[in-house]
């Protein structure tokens, strides 16, 4: 009964840990933080920092990965669904509104510890874009639908590899929710947030060669909205 109960107390601090030191690195990012500052942010004495996490580089790993799992965590039910054209509407649709809605936890955490790699020396940026090619995620799953789209006629042969398609439309929601990121929004897009969501998946269906006739046969925003709900 005590052990069980340590496990518990200590997995629970680990949560804690990581939960706390989320903000800082997204402020300084892996080199600029130190482990003084990293166990004052999680309420801990560095000793005990030290006593879950051997090493700075660890804390940060442990880090990146608990907030990709919460990732992969909301977008699980329409990753489990076959590869269709029917699956690729739903999924952009789904990717799209849950980032502009900021409904994937932690979003904001997440992007701004994105930019910060960016402007150091990329792991963290370089770590998910990895994730997100070698595991079941939404770039492989809307490679695999674009594939499957094709070979049903619903989208025209490309010179672009599927998987670089897949990429692009990854990408292009990313930077969209960074731009409207800020109080006071990098861009003004002219539109709201709703229409926003629906502009940018028929942009993003159509650069990846989805026929207009078949986006506006599996297309429906507000059928999806309400299966979201």
């Amino acid at each position: 009964m005590g052990t069980n109960s340590s496990r518990m107390d200590c997995e629970s601090r680990k949560c804690q840990i990581l939960a706390a030191v989320r903000k800082i690195f997204s402020r300084k990012g892996l080199e600029g933080t130190t482990t003084r500052e990293l166990a004052k942010e999680a309420g801990v004495s560095e000793a005990l920092l030290y006593k879950h996490y051997p090493s700075k580089e660890a804390l940060y790993k442990a880090m990146l990965e608990s907030c990709d799992s919460e990732f992969m965590g909301e977008v699980k039910k329409i990753t489990s669904l076959e590869p269709s054209s029917s699956t690729l509407v739903t999924l952009v649709h789904f990717m799209v509104a849950a980032m502009l809605k900021r409904q994937v936890p932690d979003l904001e955490i997440r992007i701004r510890l994105y930019l910060q790699s960016i402007l150091g020396d990329g792991e963290f940026a370089r770590f998910i874009v990895k994730q997100k090619q070698e595991s079941c995620s939404v770039v492989s799953k809307i490679a695999d639908c674009i594939k499957a789209a094709t070979e049903a006629g619903d989208i025209t042969e490309s010179p672009v590899p599927a998987h670089l398609r897949a990429l692009f439309t990854d990408r292009l929601a990313f930077m969209l929710v960074s731009d409207l990121l800020p109080e006071r929004p990098a861009v003004d897009y002219g539109a709201p947030r709703e229409k926003l969501i629906e502009h940018t998946v028929w942009f993003m269906l159509r650069g990846v060669g989805m026929k207009d006739e078949a986006i506006r046969r599996h297309y429906n925003p507000k059928a999806l909205a309400l299966f979201a709900a």
